[in-house]
């Protein structure tokens, strides 16, 4: 029997030329517009490339800069840490020693909540209750303080995923040091990782005029990107591939003048019962120890991901979001297939999810027109008043639900703290559906209404 012997650069072309096709695959399924990956196994480089069209439908490079989302976290954290070992901040202290303003509703937690709760995400604030809608260009310092009316969901020390809690250490930051978050970063991580065209500066980044892609009933539309500018630290760094390829590169092999190992590994223990570290979900995947974090924001979706025993990761960033994607496994698919790719496993997993998404799109299209043609024709039907009344409450009770009850299941089932403006942003297909379907059984419990009253009228005439 003959033995083939693979040259290592032969296995590395078989290796790309298998990704690629999962990542071709991929496009396929969810009509992703333009995607940017790059791949690290045992320390080597086995993919690193850019697919499809940025937002204004030019090539993808890995130049193309692109919103990073949550991954955003991890590099605060990092931040924070290095001012940990420059003993400009004590992981133990309150958050009120160094932002004195700093306060939440309950005067006992706004002076019991530390560093390490708001870095370890267990401060007992939750994104599902109370949350304030801020102007868009709110500084750090002006939204921290409209957080001061924010109730606690949990008990500090329960882990509660919630992006302002990044808000307060970009504003930790800036407090601590004097400088502007977007200079502290740009000088002290962005640069010395090598990260050269990444910016946490709001104005550079409004400059780029960044777009990216949702989904409008399954097809792509390109929209352009609106940056709160409080939101930078927990999830609004504009990076692009290049950079975000040092970023893994550095996550692998961290170099010690940059942060020190003692500080990586606690940025990479997770608090309490939690999967959370500091900035990074830590979980056990397929027997391996992996240190992660996702980002979405409208229109861009990202993972890195880093197996510490293996020296592997991997990051993507796609110009393409919508809230639908985690219901039909979308992410959790791709960092699936990525994650084997980066373990030297191809025995991917696919779906079609884009047509479950068109499908149901169309039968909801299909649902809305009929309650459009049922409205128009309850003009022109004939009933009394017990029959008036029977379609008035239902259309009440539709009312309710969509409003009332929508909102209760998104906050306490789902954890989704949302407004009709943040739904416009992540689902705005579906939201214009939603509020067509609320006004049109306002008009239908008017139109029921007049009826009733136009009964009893008729009725009391001819008593």
């Amino acid at each position: 029997m003959a033995i083939v012997f693979i040259q290592s650069s032969n296995l590395k072309a078989v290796e790309k030329e298998q990704i690629n096709a999962m990542i071709d695959r991929h496009i396929d399924d969810i009509a992703i517009p333009g995607i940017a990956v790059g791949i690290i196994k045992d320390d080597k480089e086995v993919y690193y490339d850019t697919k499809g069209v940025n937002g204004q439908g030019n090539k993808l490079n890995s130049k193309t800069p692109m919103f990073i989302g949550s991954v955003s976290k991890s590099l605060t954290a990092l931040a924070v840490m290095q001012l940990v070992e420059d003993n400009l901040i004590s992981l133990d202290e309150p958050v009120k020693k160094y932002i004195t303003y700093f306060k939440v509703s309950d005067p006992k937690l706004s002076e019991e909540i530390t560093v390490r709760d708001v870095l370890n995400q267990t401060t007992g604030l939750a994104r599902k209750d109370s949350i304030p809608s801020s102007d868009y260009d709110f500084t750090l310092k002006e939204r921290v303080k409209e957080l001061a009316d924010m109730r606690a969901s949990r008990n500090r020390g329960e882990f509660n995923y919630l992006n302002d809690h990044y808000n307060i250490l970009g504003l930790l930051i800036e407090e601590v040091t004097g400088s502007s978050y977007a200079e502290y970063m740009e000088e002290n991580v962005f640069k010395p990782i090598g990260m050269i065209n990444t910016t946490a500066d709001i104005q550079t980044i409004r400059d780029k005029d960044v777009y990216g892609y949702t989904n409008i009933f399954g097809f792509s539309k390109s929209i352009k990107q609106s940056v709160p500018r409080y939101d930078i630290p927990s999830g609004y760094i504009l990076s692009n591939l290049e950079d975000m390829y040092r970023y893994l590169e550095f996550l692998i092999d961290p170099d010690k003048s940059i942060i020190s190992k003692e500080s990586i590994d606690i940025m990479r223990t997770t608090a309490g019962n939690s999967t959370y570290g500091m900035g990074w979900h830590i979980r056990k995947i397929d027997g391996q120890r992996v240190v992660e974090h996702s980002g979405a924001v409208p229109g861009f979706s990202s993972h890195l991901a880093v197996i510490p025993a293996t020296n592997s990761g991997y990051l993507y960033i796609m110009n393409k979001n919508h809230l639908i994607h985690n219901f039909v496994n979308v992410y959790n698919r791709i960092n699936g297939n990525m994650l084997k790719a980066a373990l030297g496993d191809s025995s991917f997993n696919y779906f079609p999810s884009i047509w479950v998404i068109r499908i149901f799109s169309l039968v909801l299209l299909i649902l809305t027109a009929k309650d459009l043609w049922n409205t128009k024709e309850l003009f022109h039907k004939t009933k009394d008043k017990k029959g008036w009344v029977k379609e008035a409450i239902k259309s009440l009770l539709l009312i309710l639900f969509l409003t009332l009850g929508l909102s209760f299941i998104l906050r306490n089932m789902l954890g989704l703290a949302v407004d009709l403006k943040i739904m416009f942003a992540y689902v705005p297909d579906y939201t214009a559906l939603l509020v067509i379907d609320i006004l049109v059984q306002v008009i239908r419990l008017a139109i029921s209404l007049f009826y009733i009253f136009k009964t009893k009228e008729k009725h009391a005439f001819q008593e």
